[in-house]
């Protein structure tokens, strides 16, 4: 393009115009200018000042001392094209500056770059560019004419400032577009009102670009733009309203963006007021959701205020404020919202936003992104206040801070990471773990006929995006934890209150109605529960882990494996489940050991457990319930709550290594059947009526070889109101090996098994039976037996205490006696073993003999007795030994001589401390007519045996002995 003339600038001081001129084809012939080429087109342009300043806004105003910062735009360029129709133009100002006759050539639809780095024209022809606001360029977009007084304007001895007007057709609105942003200039000041992700924005928006193909072919994207109410051009700046609305993309071109390398826009609304170049007013709306998924809008205004200063007298600063503005208040969840697990992993299905707009929020460090909602006086977090409807309908209402997410960020999912990442974000825990102050929520959808049976009074609720230790997504909101209320626990441990829960993972990956009894949540830990005998029949004291929540069956044990997806393929191991039962009890017996393997079919029966089911269960000898039921349900009509405990163990004996069935275990469980039973009714008035029942049924008990105690049925009940009722049927005690021979002396009893000699004793804390059989005196000759008792008694009792036997050949205070001719004696012995083994041995014999002879002139007569005793009682020995010897001889009555030697041995043994003593006394008497003499000889001796006896270094010292100690090893 041949440029004749220019640039030249032209200064006119009386209205401080400043511009500089450039023509383009057109020559001076002497008294006009005209086109130098024809067939050419011919051009005026004009480079004017820059229109815009971008200031620094300060984050607070009283904290201002220095000057603000602030950045000029570019230089700004108009084309005009002198039309085919005018011949030439004068060579003066008026007439270079009369823009009305002339036609604004604006810069071609489409992202745009010139023909020459830096310059302004493009395919060619040189168009206009104007910088405003800094940093952004712009056009026209639609048909537009300049009108401004070509010579300066007086009014009162005042001259106006020369300006420009931009009009459009038909005197009205112009429209304007963005076509490129410049770079290379370094960053705009801190708090610019309009930043770099805005400005490329209104490019996007505004220059009708078109994204490359992808499934659908190319996507044109929605431009709208931007409206000037009034655009002024001056020496001093712009002064300009400028107004830009823009509908929200989906998320479907969201997604086009991103395939196509390109930054989504956020931007929706943009108003923007100068004067004279400088920012009177600008609002910048970015869209985007908050992190629950709620469509949101983030708020910037910006405004100059006016501050008087002490030094500077009024100032005019900027300041900027930003808030959050919810534009969809209620987001449903569910199946079909994009969840991993159909939404299961969400217990609300919908929540609603009650806050239409937050308090004035920090401005985040860039934007638009995503970033935390933060209060900007507090720098604390604003908490929004969410109601959220649960899948019974029921709402309960809490707060929780949000992140909002600008449709445009970039890298969101890994942004949210970092914003979700405790390491970088200190106040994540609290921020996503919030209270519920005990509103009850259902955790899960309950099943039809069971409706409630998932709520729960919940204490917090932890949430996360997403799954936990996944990836963040926006409008996936889970429930990570939960810490809540489980009634039916709290009846069975002192450990109540909320309980730490995480929900089931078949119920997350697989349903709830693919668990065989319908789990949904899991207690972080296992939570031993211990039970008294009145609660669960006084037969067993059925501790046990529980961790699973269920619909179904209430909670239970965790003895359900499952695989990688979730889904429940079997039982755990036997161990696993008899750790889960660690510390249960079965008549002081530790239960787990005889509880049976379970495989994937035995949980068919917690499939469906109403009043009915459980009914059939208890009565078929061939069903079970494989793990306990803690359930809770309401009574109809509402008239209360019952509470109800139950459980039908498969029981089987214990093995031994080579797994066979171990002989010597306790209980024969081969045919039994436990059944435990317990109800709590609460009604409205807060009155509680327990019912307990239990039963264990063809069992017998083995101790040690010796006794045998067999049960057809062994009940206990309770009611309110009453007393516990214990009954006890089809009991028979007998005896075998080295006791055997007491059944043969049973058979001199009655039939009747119950009858003289055969007791049993049943008390609410515990039964005893078994046989007393007193022994007839047996006289034989010279033999004589008398005062022979055997007693066998088996105790089971009810408060946790061991089950023991007790066997006994007559007793302490009625020892039997043994005569054959002159000799005698007699004793007793006792045996007491329980489950722990061997508690208490304890035994007694005595013998002796007399003889007399009268001689006439003398008499006398010699007895000699012995006796030994034997205790061992919790590990303490005692063993002891007595003899004792007399004599007498008497001469005509008048001389008597008695002699009398007696003797004590004794072992003692106690905490590990054994001590032998001895004790001999002998005394002699003389009596001679009406005078008599004694003498008395005692002695006594004790030894002390390990560990009292001294040891090694006590014997040996250190200084003196040692060497010579040594040194007789040495040869």
């Amino acid at each position: 393009m041949d440029v004749a003339e220019g640039p030249f600038r032209v200064v006119r001081p009386a209205d401080m115009l400043v511009v500089d001129i450039t023509l383009v084809n057109l020559r001076f012939d002497g008294r006009r200018l005209v086109r130098r080429d024809r067939a050419q087109p011919a051009f005026v342009l004009a480079g004017l000042p820059a229109q815009h300043v971008v200031e620094e806004v300060p984050p607070n105003l009283n904290a201002v001392t220095a000057p603000m910062k602030a950045v000029t735009a570019g230089a700004t360029s108009l084309a005009f094209s002198v039309p085919d129709n005018i011949d030439g133009l004068d060579l003066s100002l008026d007439a270079l500056l009369d823009w009305a006759r002339l036609v604004p050539m604006t810069v071609p639809v489409g992202p745009q770059s010139p023909d020459t780095p830096g310059s302004t024209v493009f395919q060619g022809i040189p168009r206009s560019v104007i910088e405003f606001p800094t940093r952004l360029l712009i056009t026209y977009d639609a048909p537009v004419d300049w009108v401004g007084p070509p010579r300066p304007q007086q009014l009162d001895g005042r001259t106006a400032l020369w300006h420009a007007r931009l009009h459009g057709e038909g005197d009205g609105d112009v429209q304007l577009r963005a076509f490129a942003t410049v770079t290379g200039r370094g960053a705009l000041p801190g708090g610019a009102p309009v930043v770099d992700a805005n400005l490329e924005d209104l490019v996007t928006l505004t220059s009708r670009i078109e994204l490359p193909g992808g499934p659908g072919g190319p996507l044109e994207v929605h431009s709208a733009p931007l409206h000037a109410e009034q655009f002024l051009v001056t020496p001093l700046g712009a002064s300009a309203h400028l107004h830009g609305a823009w509908e929200p993309l989906s998320k479907p071109a969201i997604e086009r963006y991103r395939l196509a390398g390109r930054r989504a826009p956020s931007l929706v609304i943009y108003d923007h007021i100068t004067g004279l170049g400088r920012d009177q007013y600008v609002r910048v709306i970015n869209h985007g959701r908050l992190c629950t998924g709620h469509e949101a809008l983030d708020v910037t205004e910006t405004r100059r205020v006016f501050v008087a200063r002490p030094d500077d007298g009024i100032v005019a600063y900027l300041q900027q404020e930003e808030y959050i503005v919810v534009k969809q208040p209620d987001v449903e969840y569910g199946a079909s919202t994009g969840f991993l697990h159909e939404g299961r992993e969400m217990p609300f299905r919908t929540l609603r936003i009650t806050d239409r707009a937050t308090p004035l929020i920090q401005p985040p460090a860039t934007k638009p992104d995503a970033f935390w909602v933060v209060l900007r006086d507090s720098l604390k977090d604003f908490e929004f206040t969410l109601i959220g409807t649960d899948s019974e309908g029921r709402k309960v209402s809490f707060t929780m801070p949000l992140v909002f997410v600008a449709d445009g960020t970039l890298n969101e999912q890994g942004r949210l990471t970092q914003l979700y990442n405790e390491s970088r974000e200190p106040r994540l825990p609290e921020r996503l773990k919030r209270p519920m102050n005990g509103q009850v929520l259902a955790m899960a959808q309950s099943p039809a006929e069971a409706p409630g049976s998932t709520s729960h009074a919940v204490g917090t609720l932890t949430f996360g995006l997403g799954p936990k230790d996944g990836t963040p997504v926006v409008g996936r909101p889970c429930v990570h934890a939960a810490s809540v209320r489980v009634p039916a626990v709290e009846q069975f441990t002192p450990n109540g209150g909320d309980l730490d829960v995480v929900f089931n993972a078949t119920y997350l990956q697989q349903t709830m109605a693919e668990h065989p009894a319908g789990a949904y949540l899991d207690l972080q830990k296992p939570l031993s529960l211990t039970f008294g005998a009145e609660q669960a029949g006084g037969l067993s004291s059925p501790n046990s882990a529980v961790k699973t929540i269920t619909s179904r069956a209430g909670v239970v044990p965790d003895v359900f494996e499952t695989d990688a997806s979730g889904a429940v393929v079997g039982a755990k191991d036997i161990d696993t489940i008899r750790n889960a039962f660690g510390g249960a009890q079965l008549l002081g017996i530790d239960l787990g050991k005889y509880l049976k393997g379970l495989v994937k079919d035995n949980f068919d029966t917690l499939r469906q457990l109403g009043d009915e089911q459980i009914a059939a269960i208890l009565n078929d000898a061939n069903s079970q319930l494989p793990a306990p039921v803690l359930r809770i349900r309401d009574l109809p009509d509402g008239q209360g709550k019952e509470l109800r405990y139950v459980w039908k163990p498969l029981l089987e004996p214990p093995k031994t290594p080579g797994n066979q069935p171990d002989p010597n275990a306790l209980i024969d469980v081969s045919k039994a059947s436990l059944i435990l039973d317990a109800r709590t009714v609460r009604s409205k008035d807060a009155v509680d009526r327990a019912t307990v029942d239990g039963k264990l049924s063809h069992f017998a008990m083995n101790f040690f070889g010796m006794a045998r105690v067999e049960f057809d049925e062994l009940k206990f009940s309770t009611g309110p109101g009453k007393k516990p009722d214990v009954t006890a049927s089809g009991v028979e005690l007998k005896f075998s090996n080295e006791l055997e021979f007491l059944n043969s002396l049973r058979t001199a009893l009655p039939a009747d098994v119950f009858g003289p000699g055969a007791f049993l004793d049943v008390q609410p804390s515990g039964i005893r039976v078994g046989y007393k059989l007193a022994v007839p005196v047996i006289p034989l000759g010279v033999f004589m037996l008398s005062n022979l008792a055997l007693s066998a008694e088996v105790a089971i009792p009810f408060d946790n205490k061991p089950v023991s036997f007790r066997f006994s050949v007559s007793e302490q205070k009625r020892p039997f006696n043994v005569t054959v001719s002159l000799f005698g004696g007699g004793g007793y012995f006792s045996m007491l073993v329980d489950t722990s083994g061997v508690r208490e041995v304890e035994g007694a014999l005595e013998f002796g003999g007399s003889a007399a002879l009268d001689l006439g002139v003398a008499s006398g007569g010699v007895s000699v007795m012995a006796g030994i005793h034997f205790l061992f009682a919790d590990g303490d020995v005692t063993l002891a030994g007595y003899l004792r010897c007399n004599g007498f001889l008497t001469v005509l009555g008048i001389v008597t001589v008695s002699v009398e030697f007696y003797l004590e041995l004794s072992y003692e043994k106690h905490d590990g401390q054994s001590v032998v003593r001895g004790r001999g006394t002998l005394t002699v008497s003389v009596r001679i007519a009406f005078f008599s003499k004694s003498v008395k000889l005692e002695l006594e001796r004790s030894f002390s045996g390990a560990p009292g006896d001294p040891t090694f270094a006590q014997c040996i010292s250190k200084e003196h002995d040692w060497r010579e100690y040594c040194a007789a090893f040495a040869a």
